[in-house]
């Protein structure tokens, strides 16, 4: 049995079958002198492009959650919106607002003209010390798998948030599949194809293994693996709606998912690598800068991007609905790490997750007043249930002072001139 013994085993471990293995959700059993503390901090870093408005109309403690927020009702004791910032490295004399709005996010810095060169990105700063032992040392996932140049820039400025530094973005997945695979599965694609042919499921291979385990772990973790274990089969029932057509022939299935289902699946994918501890660091582009999206699924057909362009009421209406939706994903993921148990509380304790975008007026082109919000507690460093009004100060204080409740010491980053108090 592949989880060794209890005695020194480690916090976490898989079940293995042939050619397959799933990572464990955190057990009692595994910790059996753990703490609160030595629990694992998490990061997740979403962008939505194109702009939008979301400043609540009060600030402080008990904030209403109006219009496009409304959502986030179930996590509210969570929430900490964060108004006022500008994203300073996104301006520029020259065209390109939308390719800088997404590079500045997480670099902090200009992108050179005509590119690709940036500055390491905070998520991969940051991934050194939070996912230091993690399969997976940063999750990078994309909605859309390409898009077009803006005013001379390079193309990957519009279509990658996450930068190894200079030249080279870090390693997108746009395929859901593809990181099911990395998530569950460690057979080769000639193997999996064989498995879905068959209507066979990854558990299959290790159902003999979690009985072993079922009889020596506690009654509280033999409930939380049952549960685990039904949410593999669940996912991978709907994973094989979008896979089972294209997968036996080798082709990637992400041109052929619809938009609202590949987030979605992104979304329940992101929470079990986080949950098992496939990596403690991700960051999520919800759809590329100046995306030509159509939002018909909830009654808003056309381009996202010449939407934002609309400055009338109701072009402002449709971008809030927009929002809304994204919002809506986003609450649900943070539900799923809210209702998972970690020693002391949950995984939302112990997580912070950020979502926004680097244009605050997409008819305008803004980089003032950009939406941004968490969720999360980081331990406690950050109070959550809060609006704060950070009123002209740099976005990139707000990584600094993300980065050090993540306990990650750090004195500056991009343009930042300081902290924020979060707590």
């Amino acid at each position: 049995m592949s989880l060794g013994t209890k005695k020194g085993i480690k916090r976490r471990s898989f079940l293995r079958g042939v050619g397959t293995f799933i990572s464990l959700p955190l057990l009692e059993y595994f910790m059996p002198a753990a703490n609160a503390a030595a629990l694992p901090k998490r990061v997740v870093y979403c962008y939505m492009p194109n702009g939008g408005k979301w400043k609540p109309s009060a600030t402080g403690s008990g904030f209403p959650l109006e219009m496009p927020l409304q959502d986030l009702a179930a996590v509210k004791d969570y929430v900490t919106v964060i108004s006022g910032l500008k994203l300073g490295p996104a301006n520029s004399t020259i065209n390109g607002d939308h390719s800088r709005a997404l590079t500045a996010f997480l670099s902090g810095t200009t992108p050179k003209f005509p590119g690709p060169n940036v500055t390491t990105t905070i998520d991969i700063t940051l991934s050194k010390t939070l996912s230091a032992g993690s399969r997976v040392a940063n999750l990078c996932l994309a909605g859309e798998e390409h898009a077009a140049a803006e005013s001379g820039y390079t193309a990957d400025y519009q279509s990658c948030l996450s930068w190894l530094g200079g030249a080279s973005p870090n390693s997108r997945d746009v395929d859901p599949a593809v990181v099911f695979d990395r998530i569950f599965g460690a057979d080769t694609r000639a193997d999996q194809n064989a498995r879905l042919a068959a209507g066979k499921s990854i558990l299959d291979a290790v159902l003999a293994e979690a009985d072993s385990l079922n009889r020596v772990i506690g009654a509280s973790d033999r409930y939380r693996l049952k549960e685990y274990l039904q949410a593999v089969r669940d996912l991978e029932s709907r994973m094989s709606i979008v896979t089972a057509a294209t997968c036996p022939t080798g082709k990637r299935p992400a041109t052929g998912v619809a938009y609202e289902t590949r987030v979605k699946l992104f979304y329940d994918l992101l929470y079990h690598a986080l949950a098992c501890g496939v990596t403690n660091v991700a960051t999520f582009l919800l759809a590329s800068e100046s995306t030509n999206q159509s939002y018909d699924f909830i009654g808003i057909p056309g381009s996202h991007h010449d939407i934002s362009h609309d400055s009338s009421d109701a072009g402002y209406a449709k971008i809030a609905k927009i929002v809304a939706w994204h919002v809506g994903q986003f609450s649900a993921f943070c539900q799923k790490l809210k209702a998972t148990p970690e020693i002391g509380g949950n995984m939302l304790d112990n997580s912070v997750l950020m979502i926004g975008g680097g244009l605050g007026d997409g008819a305008h082109h803004k980089h003032d007043e950009i939406p941004v919000f968490i969720v999360g507690k980081s331990g406690g460093a950050i109070r959550g249930d809060q609006h704060l009004n950070f009123e002209g100060q740099a976005f990139c204080n707000l990584h600094v002072a993300v980065a050090n409740a993540l306990g990650v010491t750090m004195a500056q980053f991009g343009d930042s001139t300081g902290g924020l108090s979060l707590g």
